[in-house]
């Protein structure tokens, strides 16, 4: 295992995404506390016997804005509230919305790994999670490879925001490891806020959740729920059925 310690986002996402071509798993700073990833679906099946993960869960693409364009298939109105969280305001964003069966990343995914990684007609992507993230990503679509992944730690352990906290059998199961310090989205919970682009659901109250709840009423009018607050649900989780 590699345990890179100095910040360079454009050199480690190139030795990252070796890493993951070969069939590797990568534990990789994200914006919103530390992930876990992969491409490769035997890798893929790693992570998820490793966290302990219900076999209902899904795989999330974690991806960028430029990405979530391309994939995903959303009404004017919803596709400028994704632009405004993610562009504009640039918060870290989980969006679940319908997805095109065409791209060639989503063609190229095998049956059985696109069926681990929607729900209904619906896919989940995180988007600004980071530079070296963004740039992953960039590798990865330029070769037409979904990249997969989780938070880096045990089911219903919570979002580690330092590589010191995550599980050692987490740990055991990277083939690299990336250590870019504490992550700065992590009060009041780290993980993603997910939004159900369709219906406008909460899928998971997560990081910076109070800044978009904010801008979708003060921009458009829609109301969602408060925050039920870390205390009502540990893990940001509202919905089963996904990461």
């Amino acid at each position: 295992m590699s345990l890179y310690k100095v910040p360079s986002p454009e050199e480690d996402a190139k030795v990252v995404f070796e890493v993951l071509k070969r069939g590797g798993i990568a534990i990789i700073p994200m914006s919103v506390g530390y992930g876990i990833t992969a491409i490769d679906p035997d890798a893929l099946d790693r992570i998820f016997r490793t966290k302990r993960r219900e076999p209902h869960k899904r795989h999330a693409l974690v991806g960028s804005y430029v990405l979530h364009q391309d994939v995903h298939v959303l009404p004017p109105q919803e596709a400028g509230m994704v632009k405004l969280l993610t562009v504009d305001l640039e918060l870290p964003l989980g969006i679940v919305a319908p997805y095109r069966l065409d791209h060639p990343i989503i063609q190229k995914l095998p049956p059985n790994l696109l069926a681990q990684s929607v729900v209904g007609n619906t896919l989940a992507m995180l988007v600004n999670g980071g530079t070296l993230l963004e740039e992953l990503s960039r590798l990865a679509a330029l070769e037409k490879l979904a990249l997969m992944g989780s938070s880096a730690n045990i089911t219903g352990k919570g979002t580690k925001t330092v590589v010191e906290d995550i599980e050692p059998q987490i740990l055991e199961v990277a083939d690299i490891v990336i250590d870019y310090g504490r992550q700065k989205f992590h009060h009041p919970r780290a993980s993603s806020t997910m939004i159900d682009f369709r219906t406008m659901n909460v899928v998971r109250y997560g990081a910076c959740y109070n800044e978009v709840q904010d801008a979708l009423w003060r921009f458009y009018g829609i109301k969602v729920p408060d925050d039920p607050g870390t205390s009502t649900l540990s893990s940001g989780q509202t919905c089963a059925n996904r990461t």
